[in-house]
């Protein structure tokens, strides 16, 4: 079920397809796509959880950006 909502949810959302910067514009696209991708380990996960960190937004857009452009 949870899968099935991601697989809507990204129906509506663009990928990407420049390395995200930091700006407000790009962080928002950064976290509305992120929201609709499956965690990589984790069930009932999307890849934001991962990626998300509270501290510095700035190394929430480079954790995106190595899911994004495949650097990990």
């Amino acid at each position: 079920m949870f899968n099935m909502l991601l697989k809507i949810r990204s129906l509506f959302v663009k990928k990407p397809v420049t390395k995200l910067t930091w700006t407000v514009e790009d962080y928002e696209k950064g976290r509305n796509w992120a929201k609709t991708q499956p965690h990589p380990f984790l069930k009932n996960k999307t890849l934001w959880d991962l990626c998300y960190d509270k501290v510095d937004s700035a190394n929430t857009i480079h954790n995106l950006n190595k899911f994004l452009f495949n650097e990990i």
